[in-house]
């Protein structure tokens, strides 16, 4: 059982200063806060959340619901927009709050709540909002001293696309593509991933260097054969024998398939290694896109959004393109950026998403990006010494004074004087003001009466 990290004073006070300068900042593009709860419906995440969120979610059951504890923002936004708009109408949300993710290992942490905070544009389709999301999550960063970040940019939209041609069934392209990983150790990497999809897909890959080389046409004449020597019978060994026909023939369309699937993932393996400047990386994407019409247009509306980063003063010297760039394949539909330390750790990333609407409830797909930050991921990135929450003045009371006290508390405070009242202040105290019974504030050898506030201030602020 993983034990509870405590937050320090400082971090949470850190915490705090930043996701309220992230508000202030997607205030000044438009962004309204919204508020989602934090326990819903398991459904609203198992939606199009793929296996990833699936596995990491907090579940319970109440009144035979299941219920789980808020993994991300985007579904309940989605939900809201599905609910409550109209197809065409411009939202643009942000959020901010604590999530709950069931994967302690990740990036070393122990705790399993999370401190995010991000926005929703939906209902805006194209390069432009793509630039938006991007350029406002980068910018938002821009009063904090990370010197060492670089912006990761892929596009599921495109890769789906490319993999198309291929003509794999869902399944198995789902397969590759969240196995893809394998492919970086080269050929062994790529037999691994093979035997995986032996083992996962048994019937389907038995015998499979044998079954490729039957075509289709041998694949009809053995069902002909076979259909016709048990006409006489309706059933063989409890089976129909068309039963039998459709299972055969699915086995060996499956093993047509081979030549298909390895073309695929020689594919894959060669997009993968597209990870560069955007200069270098984008004549290699246009050297895989060829003559295909749809994916020349993703491809160009991809690179608009590119451009528009400029207008952002989003240096390309800080951008690297990877296409194949996702954590989740059943989530995204198109653009998709992180934003990274160049230790690895995950500032901030996200992407379009233009189809959750629509399962959630909308009659019909809408448009939607929106991102996510990490916010102790940033704490931890920054370079600067962490800002000390303000002093605590402790102000002792008894019962007769606790009228007089609870009156230089309270103007104290509105002149930004941290006070907690005390019956007795901590031997460990910095600064303790006492309260006579003629209801002066004492520090040290010096009383103050209420006309004195000002002085009793600039005093404090000195010490």
């Amino acid at each position: 059982m993983q034990s509870y990290r405590p937050i320090t004073q400082s971090t949470a006070h850190q915490l705090q200063q930043i996701a309220v300068h992230l508000q202030d900042h997607m205030n000044l593009y438009g962004y309204q806060l919204i508020e989602t709860p934090i326990i819903e419906d398991a459904d609203l995440f198992l939606t199009k959340a793929g296996d990833t969120i699936a596995e990491q979610l907090f579940t319970f059951e109440r009144y035979g619901h299941v219920l789980a504890l808020r993994p991300e923002f985007t579904a309940a936004a989605a939900r809201m927009y599905a609910r409550n708009h109209a197809a065409g109408k411009v939202v643009r949300w942000q959020f901010s709050g604590p999530i709950f993710v069931d994967n302690p290992q990740q990036s070393g942490r122990s705790q399993y709540q999370q401190n995010s905070a991000g926005a929703e544009l939906i209902g805006m389709a194209g390069p432009a909002a793509d630039a938006e999301i991007t350029g406002m999550a980068v910018n938002g960063l821009n009063d904090y001293d990370l010197r060492d970040w670089t912006l990761l940019l892929g596009h599921v939209g495109l890769t789906r696309r490319l993999l198309a041609r291929y003509e794999l069934d869902e399944r198995t392209q789902r397969f590759i593509l969240n196995h893809r990983h394998l492919l970086r150790n080269g050929d062994a990497g790529r037999d691994k991933l093979f035997q995986q999809m032996a083992a996962y897909f048994p019937h389907d890959y038995r015998n499979r260097a044998d079954d490729s080389q039957m075509t289709q046409d041998n694949t009809q004449q053995v069902l002909d054969t076979l259909l016709d020597s048990s006409r006489g019978a309706q059933t063989m060994g409890g089976r129909s024998r068309e039963d039998i026909a459709r299972r055969l023939l699915r086995k060996r369309q499956q093993a047509a398939q081979q030549a298909q699937i390895e073309e695929a993932v020689y594919f894959l393996q060669g997009w993968m290694n597209i990870r560069s400047s955007a200069e270098w990386a984008l004549d290699e994407i246009e050297n895989h896109i060829g003559n295909d019409g749809i994916a020349q247009t993703i491809y160009s509306e991809w690179r608009e959004s590119l451009t528009l980063l400029d207008a952002y003063q989003i240096s390309f010297d800080n951008i690297v393109i990877q296409p194949d760039l996702a954590r989740n394949w059943d989530y995204y539909t198109g653009m998709i950026f992180e934003l990274r330390t160049d230790s690895g750790a995950l500032l901030a990333g996200g992407g379009r998403y233009d189809d959750l609407t629509r399962l959630l409830g909308a009659e019909e797909m809408t448009p939607a990006v929106g991102f996510a930050y990490d916010l102790d991921h940033i704490v931890e990135a920054l370079t600067t010494p962490r800002p000390a929450p303000p002093r605590l003045i402790y102000l002792a009371e008894n019962i007769e004074t606790c009228v007089p006290a609870a009156h230089w508390a309270h103007m104290l405070r509105q002149r930004g004087v941290a006070i907690a009242l005390v019956d007795q202040a901590p031997a460990n105290a910095a600064v303790t003001l006492t309260v006579e019974d003629d209801g002066r504030a004492r520090l040290g050898n010096r009383t103050y009466a209420f006309d004195e506030i000002e002085l009793l201030v600039t005093t404090l602020n000195g010490r």
